[in-house]
């Protein structure tokens, strides 16, 4: 299963309203200025799962200012692969933790429980038993039989924390008199199996807290002990290079010199092809390889660029940061279920194109039915090519943190406005330093929001054009004059779109009138409309959405009906599904943003023909 979103209540400076963060299928970056509360959002996700309640520190994190308790509320969806194997509709599964003594299912996962009539039949049949003929009399294991029996009743309302244990001891109770005990024991772990392949489908939380480095050498006495502490940097490094603990103590204690070169040249194979051939398929800088020697003890790593053997850490920050960050990811994928990684400011160490090269990692993360939730000031680590993942945190006066559904909101307060979007406007283009920003030989597109935006790249996409089209949202119409004044300054080729209606007049007297007259050839209107008619603006306007076709936006769960709150929705929702490839659209639609990207000058011949 993978979460859509996350309600948190009263944790820190979270408080009990604007407190849902709406997660991506794939990868979602929050955003804001220090301090905001982002870290808190992380900490409050990062410290749940679910097979155990919330435990009492986790509950002592109250929000000071807060009326209510701590509690978090997880909302998810099936896989399209869940609902294939499972022969189920799509329907929401939401799990609460409101307390340190149970953890609640509602909606899907509970229909699923429910339907499955051998798990009902066989939870019927052990709470139809009479505990004492089956259990004994000892009072104080009746008490944990009567406990372990009353979560079973619950089976579709609450999850069963700690399945597997209780279910053992159910079985290894059963008194040895006990005539039918073979099919009861056959009966529980009917109901273990069940539970532990349904359970599986909620996925794993990963929170990375520190970034510890992997270190150049490790001393054999240190890595026996190192063994006892499974998430240490350097097990994290033998678990994603498939390299055993024994292999490990062979290399280094077998009496017989040939039988520890044998073992030490397969624990070398086993990082050349598990660690060091996917990392260079990310790290394009420079290729490197991997070296290990076992010299008097002592396990050390090389890195080999050009022939030429480096220490470890001789090499930079930056690089011995993303290996171990790498490693310690790849050996996260072991489990047979997704993840949802929660990164507390990545790539901090990094320099600007290893940044770009983490978001490549997370986005092969995301393939393999994981999801990552990160923070970042960096521009760098913000996708330039899809901005509608990106979160906007603001701490607003009293201190609680606000989190917005996207990082154009204009409900952002301007005091912190501009700092909490300053990686997201330097990253879509605001700042020439970046080589991520506005292009002096692409052609730059000023629109007037993010919905824009999106329809725009979503067209871009279904009709396969091959373009260096570089498109700038502004964060509202009033402020393209703005961005125009930078981009004249930097000596940058650009165009405007505007929304034929009286918002995108006043910006266009704005910026013919007042700022410079010439900027007339750069306007273009949604309508592709060449005259400019004040009262037809006004009177008869048309927007970005005029161009669907009704019957496409039929097509969408929440489709635009001309009201604010269903704009960014509906575009969000279109975007998704037309890059996704889950809708096919009317030849209106088409050809309407066929002319519009003629008129942009996007040429024709790049335009794919109108799909059937």
């Amino acid at each position: 299963m993978k979460i859509i979103g996350f309600k948190i209540n009263n944790y820190k400076s979270i408080g009990s309203t604007e407190n849902f963060l709406s997660v991506e299928p794939k990868v979602t970056a929050l955003i804001g200025k220090n301090e905001s509360g982002k870290s808190n959002i992380l900490e409050a996700v990062g410290k749940l799962s679910f097979d155990r309640p919330l435990s009492s520190s986790y509950l002592n994190n109250k929000n000071r200012g807060a009326s209510g308790e701590v509690s978090i509320i997880v909302h998810l969806e099936y896989y399209q692969s869940e609902l294939n194997e499972f022969e189920i509709s799509q329907a929401n599964t939401s799990i609460s933790f409101t307390d340190n003594r149970v953890v609640k299912i509602e909606g899907g996962l509970s229909e699923l429980l429910n339907d499955d009539e051998l798990l009902m039949e066989a939870i019927q049949c052990v709470l139809e038993m009479n505990i004492r003929s089956v259990w004994g009399n000892d009072s104080n294991r009746i008490k944990s039989v009567q406990d372990y029996l009353n979560g079973l009743k619950a089976i579709t309302s609450q999850v069963y924390i700690n399945h597997s244990a209780r279910l053992g001891n159910l079985k290894n109770w059963i008194t040895n008199d006990y005539t039918s005990k073979e099919d009861l024991i056959e009966k529980l772990e009917i109901i273990d199996n069940c539970l532990t392949k349904y359970y599986s489908l909620l996925p794993s939380v990963y929170y990375r807290e520190q970034y510890p480095q992997l270190e150049a050498s490790y001393k054999y006495d240190d890595i026996k002990n190192i063994f006892k502490e499974p998430n240490h940097i350097f097990n994290r490094f033998l678990l994603a290079a498939g390299i055993t603990e024994q292999e490990i103590v062979e290399a280094f204690e077998d009496p017989i010199d040939g039988n520890r070169k044998t073992v030490r040249n397969r624990i070398a194979r086993k990082i050349q092809k598990n660690i060091e051939a996917e990392f260079n398929e990310f790290y394009n800088q420079e290729k490197i390889e991997f070296q290990v020697e076992f010299e008097s003890r002592v396990f050390k790593i090389y890195i080999l660029t050009d022939d030429k053997a480096m220490n470890l850490s001789e090499r930079s920050n930056g690089l011995r940061w993303y290996i171990s960050i790498f490693v310690d990811v790849l050996s996260r994928e072991y489990k047979n279920k997704s993840l949802v990684y929660l990164l507390d400011e990545p790539g901090v160490y990094l320099h600007v194109n290893a940044q770009k090269q983490l978001l490549e990692l997370f986005l092969r993360l995301a393939e393999r039915d994981n999801q990552v939730i990160y923070t970042t000031h960096s521009p760098y680590m913000i996708d330039s090519r899809d901005i509608t993942n990106v979160r906007a945190i603001e701490k607003v006066e009293g201190g609680n943190t606000k989190v917005f559904k996207s990082a154009y909101n204009q409900n952002l307060s301007n005091d912190s406005k501009m700092e909490t979007l300053s990686p997201l406007v330097q990253a879509i283009g605001a700042d020439l330093k970046f080589n991520i920003g506005p292009s002096t030989s692409n052609n730059n597109l000023i629109t007037e929001g993010i919905t824009d935006y999106m329809y725009m790249n979503a067209m871009i996409n279904y009709l396969a054009i091959d373009s260096a089209l570089n498109i700038i949202p502004s964060a509202g119409v009033s402020n393209i004059n703005r961005i125009v004044s930078i981009l004249i300054g930097w000596g940058c080729e650009f165009k405007i779109l505007l929304d034929y209606d009286k918002a995108g007049y006043n910006e266009y007297d704005v910026l013919v009138n007042k700022l410079d007259e010439t900027l007339e050839d750069k306007i273009l209107f949604v309508s592709c409309n060449e005259e400019v008619v004040k009262e037809k603006m006004w009177s008869n306007p048309q927007t970005i959405e005029s161009l669907i076709s009704k019957d496409d936006f039929k097509k969408l769960s929440t489709p635009y009906d001309g009201s604010s709150s269903s704009k960014k929705l509906a575009a969000k929702e279109f975007h998704d599904k037309v890059v996704n490839k889950e809708i096919q659209l009317e030849n209106e639609t088409v050809s309407n943003f066929q002319t519009l990207f003629e008129a942009i000058e996007i040429q024709k011949h790049n335009i794919a023909i109108v799909r059937d």
